[in-house]
């Protein structure tokens, strides 16, 4: 009975320490072992030896299967994270302009009258340099001439009034509107452009969009369509410039052996020691198979 006993034990030592040396040797030894210059068989262990195939074929899978092109973009444009985004804009938007413009340009309300009296005057200081270079007094004597011979050619009146008398009336003319735009001009578009700009800031873009017939459902729309194409884009561009398989090649082969351990075990420990466990089950069953037909056997 003795003698049985002590078999069913030792195949059931042997088969758990058969295995769990199986699975050491998976990591140990790290370095190869020379004896008399000649490396042993197995050293070092296989995941050490085998370790720039390892990244290499963990890198592949990564880059080709794991982390596509293809599910960057659909994460991206998933319902949840594209609400949230075109949620966030569509926030944003309804804003009023003069307040989103103080937060973003971190402005108190002084520094913001000073930027919009800046803003004014150079919108000004623009339509006013526009006005100047078509040349008012020209045009104006130019066209109210032509209208007048125009007028005047069908009746006697161009016997008595000449081209050259209607084109000295019309300089003159040219000439003081040209006077007035010079003298009052730019207090009169300067209004206009601080009464423009008064309605713009007490609104948000999505009130001013909403007047040329852009509604919120549209903007939402068009909002949604425009980071579907900016993901598209920016994914294929990154992508081009990225290899994540050799990315992740080239941070598993600059990994310490020990460092590689820990990161195997932290994924397959669970799955090794099911292993070990089983090498003791093995070979308790074997032992106990063998004892049976001693057992059978003997009588």
């Amino acid at each position: 009975m003795v003698q049985y006993i002590v078999t069913v034990v030792m195949g059931t030592v042997i088969g758990y320490g058969t295995n769990y040396l199986a699975v050491k040797m998976l990591f140990r030894p790290k370095r190869e072992v020379k004896v008399f210059g000649r490396t042993l068989p197995f050293t070092p262990g296989v995941i050490p030896k085998q370790k720039d195939r390892l990244a290499a074929a963990i890198g592949n899978a990564v880059g080709t299967s794991l982390l596509t092109k293809e599910d960057i973009k659909s994460r991206l444009t998933g319902e949840e994270l594209k609400n949230a985004v075109t949620g966030k804009i569509n926030e944003v938007l309804s804003v009023r302009m003069r307040d989103e413009i103080m937060h973003l340009a971190k402005l108190d309300e002084e520094g913001y009258d000073k930027m919009k009296e800046k803003l004014s005057a150079m919108i000004t200081k623009q339509i006013m340099e526009s006005v100047n270079s078509v040349g008012v007094a020209q045009k104006i004597s130019d066209e109210t001439s032509k209208a007048l011979m125009e007028k005047i050619s069908g009746n006697m009146l161009k016997y008595v009034v000449t081209e050259e008398l209607v084109k000295q009336f019309t300089d003159h003319v040219g000439r003081k509107v040209q006077e007035y735009v010079d003298e009052n001009g730019a207090a009169i578009v300067r209004g206009e452009v601080d009464k423009r700009l008064d309605v713009l800031e007490d609104n948000a873009v999505t009130q001013l969009l909403e007047r040329v017939d852009i509604t919120p459902e549209k903007l939402e729309k068009s909002i949604s369509e425009a980071y579907d194409k900016a993901v598209d884009k920016a994914v294929d561009e990154l992508m081009s410039r990225i290899d994540i398989s050799k990315m992740i090649k080239e941070k598993i082969d600059s990994m310490d052996v020990d460092m590689l351990e820990e990161l195997v075990l932290k994924v397959i420990k669970e799955q090794l020691d099911v292993i070990v466990n089983l090498g003791a089950l093995i070979g308790f069953a074997l032992a106990l198979i063998n004892v049976g037909i001693n057992v059978l056997f003997s009588k």
